[in-house]
C-alpha cells in the first residue's frame, strides 16, 4: 500500500473538524501535565467580549459543515462572559462543546445552565482511580468532583466525553476507566497519550513499544459499544490495520485486556474506531487566550492572530499548515505506507527534536527505522 507523496489529500483542506478556543488561562487546578501552565486568575492580554464574538463569526466562515468549537481553557467557568459567548456560537448554527475544569463550580445547575446556552456536549478529565487522580490533578478530591460532574451532565442530557492521559501512573488503570465508563453510560472515551511539555516531565512518558500496547488495548476496548479516540497517537490507526492482519500487542496489552474483560466480560460489539483521524493542523487549529492560532494545543507554533490576521486564510493558506496536510515530513513519518492514515504527532516530534516535520519519537517502527 505504498504512497508517494502528491497521493495524500486531506479531507479537511478547506475546514477543520474542531477550533479549539483556549477562553482564558485561568484555572483551580494545578494538572501535572497541564499544556496551559494554567493559573488562578486570568493572563494579560485575553480575548475580550467582542473579540471573542468576532472569532465565532470568522469560525462559521469557514462554511458548511461547520466546525465544532470546543471552549476551554484553562477553565472556561472563570469568564464572566462565557454563556454570552455560547449562546451566541450557538446562534451561529455551531456545534458547541465545553471542556471545563472539575471544581465546586461545575454542579448540577451550572450543567443545565451550559445546557441551555447552547453546549451540546462536555468533556470531563478522568485519569485514573481516586487520590492516583487527585494527585495529577493536584487538587484533592477532583476525582469524586469529576464523577458527580459525570452523572451530573449525563442527566441533564449532554452528551459526555471522558478525557484520560496514558502516563506511567495512569497506564495500569486504564482497564478500570474503561469498565468505569461502561457502567455509568459514558458514550465516548478520547485518551491522550503524553507530550513532554509544560509541566509534565519525561519520567512520565511511556515508551513506544508500551505506547504500542496501549494502541492494540485500545482497539480491544472500542468493541464495548465504547467510541474511543485519541489524542496525539494517530498511530493507532497504524495498529488497527495491524490488528485487521491478526498481529497481537506484547505483554502490557495483554495484561490490560485481561483486566478489561474481568472487569466487564468479553467484547462483543464491532470496533468502533475510525481509519481516518485529525493531526495538529490537519483537520484541528487551536486560539490561545490571547488571539495566537496554532496548529493544535500541543504544537505552539504562531501562524498569526485573529486580532490581525483571518483565520479562514491562515487555516487554508498557511504553508506549514499545507505541509502537515501533504504529509512531507522528515525520518520514517515522511515515507511510511501509513502516513496517509497517520502522519504521527507532529506536537511531539516538535517537543521532541524542535522540528514539527521530524520523525515521532513514540512510534516504534519509526524509532527502529531511524536506527537501520
Amino acid at each position: 500500500m505504498s504512497m508517494q507523496p502528491n497521493e495524500i489529500r486531506s479531507p479537511f483542506a478547506e475546514r477543520p473538524m474542531l477550533v479549539f478556543w483556549e477562553t482564558t488561562k485561568a484555572c483551580l487546578l494545578a494538572c501535572r501535565h497541564c499544556r496551559a501552565t494554567a493559573q488562578p486568575s486570568p493572563l494579560p492580554g485575553q480575548l475580550d467580549t467582542d473579540e471573542g464574538m468576532r472569532l465565532l463569526a470568522r469560525i462559521r466562515a469557514f462554511g458548511d459543515p461547520a466546525p465544532v468549537v470546543v471552549f476551554t481553557g484553562g477553565d472556561l467557568l472563570l469568564r464572566d462572559d462565557i454563556f454570552d459567548l455560547i449562546a451566541e456560537a450557538s446562534r451561529l448554527g455551531l456545534h458547541v462543546a465545553a471542556a471545563p475544569a472539575a471544581t465546586p463550580l461545575l454542579d448540577s445547575p451550572m450543567l443545565r445552565r451550559l445546557k441551555d446556552a447552547g453546549v451540546q456536549s462536555v468533556s470531563l478529565s478522568l485519569d485514573a482511580p481516586g487520590a492516583v487522580h487527585d494527585g495529577i490533578r493536584g487538587v484533592p478530591g477532583t476525582y469524586d468532583l469529576t464523577l458527580a460532574a459525570t452523572r451530573a451532565a449525563l442527566a441533564v442530557g449532554l452528551k459526555v466525553q471522558i478525557n484520560t492521559v496514558v502516563m506511567r501512573s495512569t497506564v495500569g488503570t486504564l482497564p478500570e476507566i474503561a469498565a468505569l465508563m461502561l457502567r455509568e453510560g459514558v458514550p465516548i472515551w478520547e485518551v491522550f497519550f503524553l507530550i513532554v511539555t509544560g509541566r509534565a516531565g519525561a519520567d512520565d512518558a511511556l515508551t513506544p513499544e508500551e505506547q504500542d500496547d496501549v494502541c492494540h488495548f485500545l482497539v480491544d476496548t472500542s468493541r464495548y459499544d465504547l467510541l474511543v479516540r485519541t489524542v496525539e497517537a494517530p498511530f493507532v490507526r497504524r495498529v488497527l490495520r495491524e490488528r485487521e492482519a491478526g498481529k497481537e500487542g506484547g505483554a502490557l496489552h495483554q495484561r490490560l485486556r485481561a483486566d478489561l474483560e474481568r472487569l466487564a466480560g468479553p467484547p462483543q460489539s464491532p470496533v468502533r474506531m475510525g481509519l481516518r483521524g485529525t493531526l495538529d493542523g490537519d483537520g484541528i487549529l487551536f486560539v490561545a487566550h490571547d488571539g495566537t492560532i496554532s496548529p493544535g494545543g500541543f504544537l505552539p507554533l504562531e501562524l498569526g492572530n485573529v486580532r490581525h490576521d483571518d483565520l479562514v486564510s491562515v487555516y487554508r493558506d498557511h504553508p506549514l499548515l499545507q505541509q502537515i496536510r501533504r504529509r512531507e515530513f522528515l525520518g520514517h513519518c515522511g515515507t511510511c505506507d501509513y502516513r496517509g492514515v497517520c502522519g504521527g504527532s507532529r506536537a511531539r516530534a516538535y517537543a521532541s527534536f524542535g522540528d514539527p516535520f521530524a520523525s515521532d519519537p513514540a512510534c516504534p517502527v519509526a524509532v527502529a527505522a531511524s536506527l537501520q
